[in-house]
């Protein structure tokens, strides 16, 4: 198992990544319309599903407030879809899907550090402002 640093892997999740793993490699094989239309919503189900299944600070993001979702994670929906989809399609290994995954998460989290510390930056300077006020007075 890799070293990961903020994403918490369930058993679902590994077997819902297997599951979209095998839903690309079968589609291959089918060559009706109503076959790849079908296999094409399956895909997007799973894919929604394993983003779901994504648990951080012992948060699903299914169950997560929707504020905090936007706040931490939102930006980066698109790149976890597309993680997903790739990584599912060319048939990565699922240690190292979950490393990226984590890798991103991980990019997340330092922004919202990044956002914290320049919050509680300008909060010091506002302090330091109004200190400096009551004592000129």
């Amino acid at each position: 198992m890799p070293n990961l640093r903020y994403l918490e892997p369930t058993e679902l999740l590994e077997k819902i990544y297997a599951t979209l793993c095998s839903e690309y490699e079968d589609a291959q094989h089918y060559e009706s319309q109503q076959d790849q239309e079908e296999i094409k919503v399956t895909k997007k189900r799973l894919t929604k599903k394993i983003f779901n299944e994504f648990v951080v600070d012992e948060e699903y993001f299914l169950t997560m407030k929707n504020e905090t979702f936007k706040e931490r994670y939102q930006l980066y929906e698109a790149d976890l879809i597309r993680m997903i989809q790739e990584c599912s399609e060319n048939r990565i290994d699922y240690e190292t899907f979950i490393q990226i995954i984590d890798d991103l998460i991980a990019s997340a989290k330092f922004r919202l550090q990044a956002f914290e510390q320049l919050s509680d930056e300008i909060q010091k300077l506002q302090e330091e402002d109004e200190q400096d006020e009551e004592e000129g007075e």
